[in-house]
């Protein structure tokens, strides 16, 4: 056993607690045509450290309420394109959106319940990915792999859009078809550019076409430059022509990877964690070492998943607690003792 742990890393708690198992839907993966097993299993249990953290850090600090709309209207709907936009206003105007661009995405997912953690995830096809719990709070899972505050906004967006529509749909998406897989992308798609984008608001803000227009529009609505341009073909604000005259544009200049603005408007991050985290510590109410060991997984696993700062849980160096006397009297010490 202690050679496991020096190998592995993990507190030995890791090895002898018994972790409440919670029934888990369907995860919704982006990437499943590309995605290997192994791969996919490593993000499962890195969803499931979360929870972990997120149920320990729960007895000790008060999170938000999870705050979805009741979709009673939505039942038995299919969801086709004007269903998807009805159901992106309904949102916007229950969580109190108004008509304004969402300037942070993670931010308003976890004011509203959602847990939201962002990881290095190592496979560059893979953005994002949920995973909503049977009796907790739901789970979206951020890359970060690639740096761009307008392609999280998206996959957030894109994840919550998988959560209101389609949890009850399926109970595996590795049992569902191709076609399947590609219309239920392509639904998650189209919430998130109406959430992000509402139809009325976003046409107001069209008065151009160029391409240069568009990147001075990603700094109002902080969204891709693609994103945006999809959707005015899906408003009709453009033709099918010029939807790919457009992006023949953008291949030719090599924003297809990486945008203007992509490393100049700041990445938005999840922050509920480490607050929580931040809260015990300067509350004294455990140490550093205490919550890695009563969460038992490894200090830089917690650090990353809580996006707390590196080695802000790491065991700090203690101090010796006895020094010797400046002039030490030892001669009546009885030795023999």
């Amino acid at each position: 056993m202690m050679a496991l742990v020096s190998v592995l890393k993990f507190p030995k708690t890791y090895f002898f607690t018994q972790h409440n198992q919670q029934l888990v839907g369907n995860t919704f993966f982006r990437a499943r045509a590309s995605m290997t097993k192994k791969n996919r299993d490593v993000q499962l249990v890195k969803a499931d450290w979360v929870a972990q953290i997120h149920s320990y850090l729960e007895d000790y600090v008060d999170f938000p309420k999870l705050n979805f709309p009741d979709l009673a209207m939505f039942d038995g709907v299919e969801w086709e394109s004007c269903n998807i936009e009805s159901l992106a206003n309904y949102v916007r105007n229950h969580w109190g959106l108004g008509s304004a661009p969402i300037s942070n995405v993670p931010a308003l997912l976890e004011k509203n319940g959602i847990i939201v953690s962002s990881m290095d995830v190592g496979n560059e096809t893979i953005d994002a990915f949920c995973q909503p719990r049977q009796g907790q709070k739901p789970i979206i899972m951020l890359s970060n792999d690639k740096q761009s505050a307008a392609r999280r906004h998206f996959d957030g967006a894109h994840e919550l859009g998988h959560l209101l529509m389609h949890k009850d749909e399926v109970d595996n998406q590795s049992n569902m078809t191709r076609e399947e897989f590609v219309r239920m992308e392509s639904q998650a798609d189209r919430f998130a550019s109406a959430f992000l984008l509402p139809a009325e608001p976003f046409k107001r803000t069209i008065t151009s076409i160029s391409l240069e227009y568009f990147i001075e529009l990603k700094k109002y609505w902080r969204v891709s430059m693609s994103a945006m341009i999809r959707r005015c073909k899906d408003l009709g604000i453009i033709s099918e022509m010029k939807y790919t005259s457009l992006h023949k544009q953008m291949s030719m200049k090599k924003y297809k990877k990486k945008e203007p603005l992509d490393d100049v408007i700041p990445l938005s991050e999840p922050v509920v964690l480490q607050k929580a985290v931040q809260l015990i510590l300067e509350n004294n109410i455990k140490s550093e070492l205490q919550i890695v060991q009563e969460i038992g997984l490894p200090a830089n696993f917690i650090e990353s998943l809580a996006n707390l700062p590196p080695e802000s849980l790491s065991r700090k160096e203690i101090e010796p607690a006895v020094t010797l006397k400046s002039q030490p009297i030892i001669s009546d010490y009885n030795w023999s003792n």
